[in-house]
């Protein structure tokens, strides 16, 4: 990530927040509205009043130090250009966020990595969120939103997490697995549900995987690493 872009001030903050929230909410709208399974449709829906719910005052947050970076930001940039088909807002609200996020590690992959290269190749930024949770750009102990960002070729293998999740991705040629599987490529704005516990994994494809999460439920129980199930796609 180019050190110097700008770090933009909190009115500039809380349009693009308010930008971020509103796309993703059109978005999911949408998606509950395609939707065949009712359970499905339901969860999206739950999400969308969540989402709606947002203040533009959550923006009001500021910095309390310099925002933390991880190796795989060195994909950032990349990941934006190579977004596509999905609302122009979004992408321009996320580049003006981009230099305040402070990018982490879930602690469990951070004690037991599932391979070599992986933390130089996976993070997530967390845009909304608990106050007791990782540093985020505003509080909300209802929702947790955020970015993941994965290297080419990053395999997440098999874990699961009692949170209710969705991905929303913003770049195509990932493969995703849920449940029983099987690996699945989807393109970019596609939306992908995960219910309280159901294993799922993912591997970028030639390019950077960059994805919007939410979760709801218990925000505070950290994924772990189930084992077993499907090898990384060839």
């Amino acid at each position: 990530m180019d050190a110097s872009i700008p770090y933009p001030d909190p009115a500039t903050r809380r349009t693009a927040l308010a930008s971020v929230f509103a796309a993703l909410d059109a978005e999911l709208r949408g998606a509950a509205a395609k939707s065949t399974d009712a359970s499905t449709a339901k969860s999206l829906r739950e999400f969308t009043r969540l989402l709606s719910s947002i203040g533009p005052n959550l923006a009001a947050r500021e910095p309390v130090g310099p925002s933390e970076r991880l190796t795989v930001c060195r994909f950032w940039d990349v990941g934006l250009r190579t977004a596509s088909g999905i609302p122009n807002a979004l992408v321009a609200a996320l580049e003006t966020l981009g230099p305040c996020f402070s990018w982490v590690q879930n602690p469990n992959y951070r004690r037991q990595p599932p391979d070599p290269s992986f933390l130089d190749n996976y993070g997530y930024a967390v845009i909304a969120g608990p106050a007791d949770g990782p540093p985020a750009l505003g509080i909300d102990p209802r929702l947790a939103l955020g970015v993941l960002l994965l290297g080419p070729h990053a395999h997440y293998p098999l874990h699961a997490h009692p949170a209710v999740e969705i991905y929303y991705t913003l770049t195509a040629g990932a493969e995703w697995w849920r449940g029983g599987g099987p690996w699945r490529q989807e393109p970019a704005g596609a939306v992908i549900h995960h219910a309280p516990r159901v294993r799922h994994a993912t591997r970028a494809g030639v390019t950077p995987l960059l994805a919007m999460y939410l979760w709801r439920g218990d925000l505070v129980t950290h994924a772990r690493l189930t084992g077993g199930g499907p090898a990384a796609p060839a």
